[in-house]
C-alpha cells in the first residue's frame, strides 16, 4: 500500500487548485484522472464557448455596421476557421496541465479510481492510503430517459460542429442553452426549445429573463414552455422529435441542454461514508464529505454552484482547511454570475423574490437602460437593469443585468457586496465617461439629487 498526504480525484479547477496548494506546503500529493485533465471550463466550457459567443458577436457587429456609416456588400462567416481557432486554446491545455502537475512535484496517475474505505483507494492495480482527500471529479451532462436518448447532442457537440445545422430542437432552458443556441440562431440556425415547466433560467430574476426571452425570440427562437420530449427518431438525414402532446417537430439536430449531473457513480462512495443524490455529494459547510473529515468534496461533483472560479475558490479552501486545520466556511453570497448571451445576463446575490422570501424590507431599482445615452452611443439596443437593496440600511442584496459589459459591470456590485458598500456609497463614484460601467453610478436608488439618463 503506498501512502499520501492528499489524494485529489479529479483534475479540473477544483482539484488542480487544491492540488498545488497543498504540494506548495511540502506534502506528497497525487491526482488520479481518468479523463484528459484540465477541467471542463478551458477544454469543453468557458473557454471554448466564450470564442463561439465572440465570434457570433462580431458576426452581429458587422450586420449592424450600417448604423454606424459603415456598408458592407455581403457578410460571410466560414465556420471551420472559428472552429479551428477554438482549437487553437483547447489542444495544449491536457499537455500544459501535465507539465504544470511536474513542476509542481503532484504525481498524476491517468485511471480510474474507486474507494475501498475511507482511507484508501484503488486505481490502476494500485492501493493507495491518505491522510485527506478531495473529490473533484466534475460533471457530466444529465441523461434523459426519453426513447432515442442517443441521438441527442451535448454542449461537447455542438463546440465540435463544423456544419451549422438548419434547424435545432434543445431540450431545456438554463444557461448553456441560451449561450449556445443564440451563437447558432445567428448563424442561421431555427431554434425550436423545450421547456418542462415555465421556469427559463432558473435563478435568474424574471425581469432579466423577460427581456432576455423577448430577444431571443427576435433571432428566431420558438418557446414552448410546459412540453417535453418524448422520443427522437431518425427520419432521413435528420431527427423527429415526438412532443408530449402529440406533435413532432423535425431537426438537423437534438440538444440535451437540460443540466449536468455530478460525475461520481463509478467512485463506490459508500466505501468511504459518504451520502450523495443525483445532483452530487453531500458535504457541510467545510466541504466535508464523510464522518472523520478525512474527505473533502468541491466543484461539480458537490452539486452546488457549477461555476468555474468558484470550483477553484472551494479547492483553495479545501488546501486551506485540511493543511492548517483553522475550519473556513464557504461564502457565497457576493459571488456573480454570467449568461454569456449577445448581450450578456449577469447577476449577484438576492433576486427580488428571494428577498421577500426571507421576509427582508427592501427597495428594488428597476431601470430599462436602453435609452441612455451611453448605451445609444454604441448603438446597443437592449440594456436593463435591477437592484435590490435593504430600505434601512441601503445595503446592496443583489445586482441584475441585461446589457453590453454586463458581465464585466457586476463584478463591482459584487465587490461592493463583499466589502460592505451601501448603495449610496456607490452612487457617490466618479466613473470615466461615456462607458458601460458609468451607469452603474445611475442604477443606485435614493440619490440626494434627481437623475438624468446617461
Amino acid at each position: 500500500m503506498e501512502h499520501y498526504d492528499f489524494i485529489v480525484l479529479g483534475g479540473g479547477n477544483a482539484g488542480l487548485r487544491a492540488a498545488r496548494e497543498v504540494a506548495a506546503h511540502g506534502r506528497k500529493v497525487i491526482l488520479i484522472d481518468p479523463t484528459p485533465i484540465g477541467g471542463l471550463c478551458p477544454l469543453r466550457g468557458c473557454n471554448p464557448k466564450k470564442i463561439l459567443v465572440r465570434a457570433s458577436e462580431a458576426l452581429q457587429a458587422v450586420r449592424d455596421a450600417a448604423e454606424h456609416g459603415i456598408h458592407v456588400d455581403s457578410v460571410h462567416i466560414d465556420w471551420n476557421v472559428v472552429i479551428d481557432r477554438k482549437h487553437r486554446f483547447t489542444d495544449s491545455v491536457t499537455e500544459s496541465t501535465e507539465e504544470s502537475l511536474r513542476k509542481a512535484g503532484i504525481e498524476y496517475l491517468e485511471a480510474s479510481p474507486r474507494f475501498a474505505a475511507a482511507d484508501r483507494i484503488d486505481a490502476d492495480g494500485r492501493t493507495f492510503s491518505f491522510s485527506g482527500c478531495l473529490v473533484a471529479t466534475g460533471s457530466r451532462p444529465r441523461a434523459l430517459p426519453i426513447e432515442g436518448a442517443r441521438h441527442l447532442k451535448t454542449s461537447d457537440d455542438l463546440l465540435e460542429l463544423r456544419e451549422v445545422p438548419k434547424t435545432m430542437v434543445v431540450i431545456g432552458a438554463g444557461a448553456v442553452a441560451f449561450e449556445l443556441c443564440q451563437v447558432y440562431a445567428r448563424l442561421g440556425t431555427r431554434i425550436h426549445m423545450l421547456v418542462r415547466g415555465t421556469t427559463i433560467l432558473k435563478g435568474f430574476d424574471p425581469d432579466i429573463v423577460k427581456e432576455l426571452v423577448e430577444h431571443s425570440e427576435s433571432l428566431g427562437f420558438v418557446i414552448y414552455e410546459k412540453t417535453e420530449a418524448k422520443a427522437v427518431r431518425p427520419s432521413g438525414q435528420r431527427y423527429s422529435v415526438a412532443l408530449d402532446h402529440g406533435a413532432t417537430i423535425e431537426a438537423d439536430i437534438v440538444f440535451n441542454a437540460a443540466g449536468r449531473s455530478a460525475a461520481v457513480e463509478t467512485l463506490n462512495l459508500e466505501a468511504a461514508g459518504m451520502e450523495y443524490t443525483d445532483k452530487g455529494i453531500r458535504v457541510d459547510e467545510y466541504r466535508r464529505a464523510n464522518r472523520d473529515s478525512r474527505i473533502y468534496a468541491a466543484g461539480d461533483a458537490d452539486g452546488g454552484m457549477q461555476l468555474s472560479p468558484v470550483a477553484s475558490y472551494e479547492g483553495g479552501l479545501v488546501a486551506h482547511n485540511f493543511l492548517s486545520g483553522d475550519q473556513k466556511k464557504t461564502d457565497y453570497a457576493s459571488i456573480p454570475r454570467a449568461l454569456f448571451t449577445v448581450p450578456p445576463c449577469a447577476m449577484v446575490g438576492l433576486t427580488e423574490a428571494q428577498a421577500s422570501e426571507r421576509g427582508l424590507d427592501v427597495d428594488v431599482t428597476m431601470e430599462d437602460m436602453s435609452e441612455w445615452t451611453v448605451f445609444s452611443i454604441a448603438n446597443e439596443k437592449k440594456a436593463f437593469g435591477k437592484m435590490v437593496t435593504e430600505a434601512r440600511t441601503g445595503k446592496i442584496l443583489g445586482a441584475h443585468l441585461y446589457h453590453a459589459s454586463a458581465d464585466e459591470n457586476i463584478n463591482l456590485f459584487a465587490m461592493a457586496m463583499r466589502f460592505g458598500i451601501s448603495r449610496v456609497e456607490l452612487s457617490q463614484l466618479v466613473p470615466v465617461y461615456p462607458t458601460f460601467s458609468s451607469a452603474v453610478q445611475h442604477l443606485t436608488p435614493l440619490l440626494e439629487s434627481g437623475r438624468s439618463a446617461v
